[in-house]
């Protein structure tokens, strides 16, 4: 086994209970076992970079709804860019650098077909994660497949300082588009503004939220861009444009509540005429490779800005800085950086 010190332990995240409220630290567990070995056809990988997700919280609810759920006792789910650290498969090889969702721990054995191969030299590793990631690539076919934002258009984005919403508006600005966005500080209006290039930055904690709107979109709104759901979204639907599109691309002010409540103001997608539709990035799996190419070419130029919220530590960290994700402090994708990255 290469690469690996001899009394190497691998660190495992689990749940301990079902969180209520935002999950924290007495909600999960750290186990320690040996550092596992690849079967036939299997690959060790070992984490550098963990993925901090808000849907997270969402599959730990106590309830069967959630296809893949966090029970107490499981591991807990997320992904991560990895190196290929023993290999018993023909596709991979050691020192080869993947993503896959491998969960909260440092080795793992995966199957080929649960890994993807990235490209450090494209994009830095941890990137990978985020805007060359599920993060970007949501933003990215959800603009321009489902959205279709161009010149004279106006698109709103709440959440718009989050991993997928802050590349979602500035994929929208590139195509033309007059652009809101919707958060919750000063500071993130600022960047939102300053070097995003949003046309406008809405502080939804310190403004009236509707007026706020109505003066950055007095003809109303083309696409609204939905990462959060609850009173912003339902505000947003006040505004919405003839023909408009809303789309569903997260809730996460529902992912802490024991009942999901949805918008009162539908009634006026009926008045406008306007769609309401949710959205998984996976239907547009065969294009991937020409999304990232077009991003890359993006940040080359200077279009596009892709920023990690990077926060050194270890699998026993991760609660404690899943925590903070929902404190609302985060610029861009947050990740863990794991000892492995040094």
């Amino acid at each position: 086994m290469a690469h690996i010190p001899n009394d190497a332990r691998n660190q495992q995240l689990y749940l301990k209970r079902v969180p209520h409220g935002t999950a924290g630290p007495d909600d999960f567990e750290v186990r320690e076992i040996a550092v596992p070995e690849p079967g036939d056809g299997q690959v060790l990988v070992e984490a550098h970079y963990l993925s901090v997700d808000a849907a997270l919280r969402l599959i730990m609810q106590d309830s069967d709804d959630f296809l893949f759920r966090v029970k107490p006792g499981d591991l807990v789910r997320g992904s991560a860019a990895s190196r290929v650290i023993e290999s018993n498969n023909p596709a991979f090889a050691e020192g080869d650098w993947v993503t896959g969702s491998m969960g909260v721990q440092n080795y793992s054995v995966m199957e080929a077909e649960e890994l993807e191969k990235c490209d450090p030299d494209a994009a830095p590793l941890p990137t990978w994660l985020g805007g060359m990631g599920v993060s970007g690539l949501t933003a990215y076919f959800a603009v321009l497949e489902e959205c279709k934002p161009g010149p004279g258009t106006t698109f709103l984005v709440n959440g718009a300082a989050g991993a997928v919403g802050s590349i979602a508006g500035q994929i929208a600005r590139i195509q033309g588009a007059k652009v809101i966005g919707v958060t919750g500080s000063d500071e993130k209006c600022k960047w939102l503004t300053e070097e995003l290039g949003f046309d406008v930055a809405i502080n939804y904690k310190t403004a009236d939220l509707y007026d706020a709107m109505l003066e950055a979109a007095p003809d109303r709104i083309d696409a609204i861009f939905d990462n959060v759901g609850g009173p912003i979204l339902n505000e947003s639907l006040r505004l919405i444009g003839m023909k408009g599109t809303v789309l569903l691309c997260g809730a996460t002010s529902q992912y802490t509540e024991e009942e999901v409540t949805g918008p009162s103001n539908y009634i006026w997608l009926g008045t406008m005429r306007a769609r309401m539709q949710g959205f998984v990035v996976y239907d547009f799996a065969e294009k991937f490779e020409e999304a990232r190419a077009q991003m890359a070419e993006w940040v080359k130029s200077g279009k596009l800005v892709m920023r990690d919220n990077m926060i050194d530590g270890d699998v026993a960290d991760y609660p404690a800085i899943f925590q903070q994700l929902y404190e609302g402090t985060d610029l861009g994708k947050m990740l863990v950086k794991l000892p492995a990255a040094d």
